[in-house]
């Protein structure tokens, strides 16, 4: 997994139809949001954080963040081309 892009998540959280929020962190990040939740202050549909600088680590952690707000892995991994 160490090969995915923050580029890449985004593209794939739009294919599964989440809201890709880039207007916080300066640059540095950006958020993933739940469409039943899009207010940026609203805490519950916050998935999971893209940092500028992804290691295979991170991706692993947003790959299970994903998981655990229930969309299905063979989603993601088509949401990411990799399937």
């Amino acid at each position: 997994m160490g090969n995915i892009t923050p580029s890449d998540w985004y593209h794939a959280g739009r294919r599964l139809n989440l809201i890709i929020d880039t207007s916080s962190g300066k640059g540095s990040h950006a958020v993933i949001r739940g469409p039943r939740y899009p207010d940026s202050l609203n805490i519950r549909g916050h998935f999971t954080t893209i940092p500028r600088h992804l290691y295979k680590e991170m991706n692993r952690i947003i790959f299970k963040q994903l998981l655990d707000f229930g969309i299905a892995e063979d989603a993601i991994w088509k949401a990411l081309k990799m399937l």
